[in-house]
């Protein structure tokens, strides 16, 4: 096994339930970076966000942002691919978004956006403070979303929304389901992630390879949730977490423990 690059979620993977990191797993991912491999956070935030929050490990060269539709290169933060979801896509959806009260997050390039209208709702959907505040310290808060997208050349790689309960999430995620070229995915249960068409992780994980000169074969993909499915397929060598969906688990060549006990060191020095 030639393992030359690892893709490591965020969320309930690296990040334990507190949104912070143990020391014993910094330490044991700065000594693989030390030690000349790529380590690529492949997570759901923004680039923006991303880099804020791993801004203490040294020699992080590349993200995959946005569930696979924005990959970066942090020296220069060079965007080497975004996947864009059609312009008329996105009004649409923000369009039947904005018929709830919720939380709605819109990532282009490096960031995200917000509005003052949506971020009441982020803190009352009953998400840990240290999340919600660790989200919002690089999103860009505007006046209105709506005044955002009336530039029909933004190129929104993910939709993010948070939902107040489950049945407000269900009903609308049947809403953009009857819509054309997407397919909602949830990583929490009242949370939306929408990208383009079926693209995932994976796809940005490819692109990135590519741009290495690397193939599946050399990337050990680590995760725990739905998003990282195709990831955790894709990839050479699969670890799911111990507090991970069953579904995960199930396709993953390993499971190691959970996010609230190192399983990502475990996993590195188990692999490495």
């Amino acid at each position: 096994m030639d393992i030359k690059l690892i893709a490591i979620d965020m969320d309930g993977t690296l990040l334990r339930g507190d949104s912070s990191i143990s020391p014993r797993t910094r330490e044991v991912i700065q000594s693989v970076i030390d030690a000349g491999y790529y380590v690529a956070p492949a997570t759901g935030r923004s680039y923006r966000n991303a880099a804020h929050v791993l801004r203490e490990f040294e020699g992080i060269a590349y993200y995959v942002n946005a569930n696979g539709a924005i990959a970066v290169q942090a020296q220069g933060e060079k965007v080497i691919h975004t996947q864009v979801i059609p312009y008329q896509t996105v009004r649409e959806i923000c369009d039947l978004a904005g018929q709830y009260e919720l939380f709605v997050e819109l990532y282009e390039g490096l960031d995200a956006y917000v509005d003052k209208y949506g971020v009441k709702y982020l803190y009352q959907a009953g998400l840990m403070k240290s999340y919600c505040d660790q989200l919002l310290s690089t999103d860009i808060e505007l006046d209105s979303l709506d005044s955002f997208l009336e530039d029909p050349a933004r190129q929104i790689g993910k939709i993010h929304i948070v939902c107040m309960n489950v049945d407000q999430k269900f009903q609308l995620k049947r809403q953009i389901d009857a819509l054309e070229g997407v397919n909602p995915v949830s990583v929490i249960p009242i949370n939306l992630e929408i990208v383009q068409g079926a693209w995932s992780k994976a796809d940005g994980l490819n692109k990135l390879t590519e741009y290495l000169h690397l193939k599946p074969e050399n990337v050990l993909a680590i995760g725990d949730s739905d998003n990282d499915l195709d990831m955790l397929k894709w990839a050479g060598a699969s670890v799911a977490m111990g507090n991970g969906n069953q579904h995960v688990k199930e396709v993953a060549d390993y499971v190691t423990s959970s996010n609230e006990e190192d399983g990502v060191a475990k996993a590195l020095l188990r692999y490495l």
